[in-house]
């Protein structure tokens, strides 16, 4: 392979610790909270935005690891689905190249049985694949599926998102906080995407960074996704290039592209698909999945200066952020309504 209108303020920031943005997270968040209370002023405060933020390096598949040790299951999958139609409807629209969504047929490759994912349910097809099937696909594998979902290409994603936001009368201000009390005093509600960042912001000891390497390569013959493996490597064509992965290395925050690690994930895509040893590479790219056992999606109440501030939480979501991210907004934008209700905010209820 060679190399806007009057209404009560509320405050949004999607940051990880040395590489931070408004994210497919809080991006999602603040769009639903548009739909759901008209009029509302919105300000997203983020030090990155757009292809400058960990979103922008995700593959963007639809499928989500249930790997999480205390998780709610009905939650997730609630979010999940509501994520998906979201996303199809996207797809059927005739935004749906500008938002980057698109649908796509592959194979994921086990060397044993396991459970269906959430996503099983309402994919467009989700099947186990016969004796037959796995011995014409590549590798040796004893188990696998067929699946026909989603992609969802966040370098094209989070900037038609961000344009609805600030379409709808959202601002933006590119700002890096230390410290919640820099804000505290100039909103009503704050909307805490912030990530592997709440370690710091909110002192929450279970976030847990999980470093992951990908490539994106110019392969325009790759038609199919394939998951191989553990699931760790995978290689997802999408619109511009062909994505190839990848790692998942728990506690580790380096962001240094060491190439031992992206020689790795060539050999491992290339022995799944041969072919992909002619593909030209294009970027190499290195970030932090913001990791907790739990999606943390509550509200609390802060003190600052003797002040309640209400604080929506709305992170923890890992490398699942695009599978979850539309149904956990939902969720967040009706916590933010419940709060500005008892502030006594003036405020209607929109269509959804």
């Amino acid at each position: 392979m060679r190399q806007a209108t009057e209404g009560r303020a509320v405050y949004f920031r999607d940051q990880f610790e040395g590489t931070s943005g408004a994210g497919v997270i809080g991006l999602s968040s603040a769009v639903n909270v548009q739909l759901l209370i008209p009029g509302v002023d919105i300000t997203i405060i983020a030090d990155q935005f757009a292809t400058e933020t960990t979103s922008d390096g995700a593959a963007g598949h639809f499928g989500i690891l249930s790997e999480r040790t205390n998780a709610d299951t009905k939650k997730l999958s609630r979010w999940t689905h509501d994520s998906f139609e979201w996303y199809h409807q996207l797809y059927m629209s005739e935004e749906s190249n500008s938002a980057g969504v698109l649908r796509l047929f592959g194979y994921q490759l086990w060397s044993s049985k396991r459970p269906a994912p959430f996503h099983s349910k309402f994919d467009y097809t989700f099947r186990e694949l016969s004796k037959k099937e796995l011995q014409r696909l590549p590798g040796n594998h004893t188990y696998g599926w067929a699946q026909d979902s989603l992609m969802v290409e966040c370098r094209r994603y989070l900037p038609w998102l961000l344009k609805k936001f600030k379409d709808k009368g959202g601002k933006i201000v590119r700002r890096r906080l230390n410290n919640i009390n820099e804000i505290g005093e100039s909103y009503d509600v704050i909307v805490n995407c912030t990530g592997l960042g709440s370690r710091t912001l909110f002192n929450d000891k279970m976030m847990v960074p999980i470093r992951g390497h990908t490539i994106r390569a110019k392969a325009p013959w790759i038609k199919h996704f394939y998951i191989g493996g553990n699931g760790d490597t995978y290689i997802y064509p999408g619109q511009d290039n062909v994505v190839l992965g990848g790692t998942r290395q728990r506690g580790e925050e380096c962001l240094k592209k060491d190439q031992k690690y992206f020689d790795d994930i060539i050999d491992r895509c290339c022995t799944l698909v041969p072919s992909l040893k002619h593909a030209d590479i294009e970027k190499l790219w290195v970030g932090l999945r913001p990791w907790r056992s739990t999606v943390r999606l509550e509200m609390e109440v802060i003190s600052i200066n003797d002040r309640r501030l209400p604080v929506v939480h709305n992170y923890g979501h890992g490398s699942d952020g695009v599978c979850l991210s539309w149904g956990c907004g939902v969720d967040a934008a009706h916590l933010v309504k419940e709060q500005l209700g008892q502030t006594g905010a003036q405020q209607t209820l929109s269509k959804l």
